[in-house]
């Protein structure tokens, strides 16, 4: 090919070149990434990268009326409503108290009847659990089952002519009951005998067994069981006004001097000795008082 030739040739092709064409006479195409080409119909097809453009499902949350698998009563009482009420979940709830869950409720205060001596009791102030108290030469104290002979620590030495057979003078069966004879059975000489019973000398016989009809309303007797003896604390639960308060299952629940609610007055079983405490009170009764007439 002559040298002018081969020139005009070269001159073409970058014209072709410049104006998008390729050496068939077809426009050149041009795709920015992610588009592409059709060639034949001279027709440009668009493609994107893939999104979505949906919103995602929110998370469950507390308070859409909704219990989902990961929410329970503990974390979510709103969805999933209260827990109920067990022995060993640290609230004193429901039916529980001091003695049905003590875990919840904190130990029972003690009372005097509770069978345990406890240490605020003794023999002198609660004799029913801490049992009578014991007499002792020289104690310092002659009691009636000691005399001059058997101890003289407490009760002297006999006086002189004890032991001539005759009971004169100052002797007497505690200072000479060789001349005298023995003292006739005397309460408060620890022993049970003669004609005392618990009623005549709690000292020495113990107290009495509680039995509906004895005019004290005590024991596990209550309004229900034994009206004769408890019939002044027959009435209708007004210990209910104020309305009784969620999880009380006892009388002694209630405040010191509730209107309405004789147990709780001064000298009534919840506070027998009237100081407004009821560290005393018989929580006993005053749990079978609360099921007879309130539950």
């Amino acid at each position: 090919m002559a040298p002018r030739a081969a020139l005009l040739l070269v001159t073409l092709l970058a014209l072709a070149c410049a104006d998008g064409g390729d050496n068939s006479g077809n426009p050149f195409s041009s795709s920015a990434p992610g588009t592409a080409s059709i060639g034949e119909t001279g027709q440009t097809a668009t493609t994107t990268s893939p999104t979505s453009s949906a919103t995602d499902p929110a998370l469950p949350a507390c308070g859409d009326d909704s219990c989902d698998d990961d929410e329970s009563c503990l974390i979510c009482p709103a969805d999933c409503g209260p827990c109920e009420p067990s022995c060993g979940d640290l609230l004193c709830s429901g039916a529980e108290d001091c003695h049905s869950c003590p875990g919840d409720c904190g130990p029972c205060p003690s009372y005097c009847g509770d069978d345990t001596c406890d240490p605020m009791e003794s023999c002198f102030n609660c004799q029913p659990d801490c049992g009578p108290c014991g007499i002792k030469c020289g104690d310092d104290d002659c009691a009636a089952s000691e005399d001059c002979e058997a101890c003289p620590a407490d009760c002297g030495a006999c006086p002189a002519g004890c032991g001539d057979m005759q009971c004169g003078g100052d002797e007497t069966c505690k200072t000479c009951p060789q001349d005298c004879g023995a003292c006739p059975p005397a309460c408060g000489d620890n022993q049970c005998n003669g004609d005392e019973t618990c009623k005549t000398c709690q000292q020495d016989c113990g107290a009495c067994q509680p039995v509906c009809g004895d005019a004290a309303c005590n024991g596990d007797e209550t309004c229900k069981t034994c009206q004769q003896d408890c019939l002044a604390q027959c009435t209708a639960c007004a210990c209910k006004d104020p309305p009784d308060p969620q999880n009380f299952t006892n009388v002694c629940h209630w405040p010191p001097k509730t209107n309405g609610c004789p147990p709780t007055q001064p000298g009534g079983y919840c506070d027998p000795n009237g100081d407004g405490s009821y560290a005393d009170a018989d929580w006993v009764k005053g749990y079978n008082e609360y099921n007879d007439k309130c539950g």
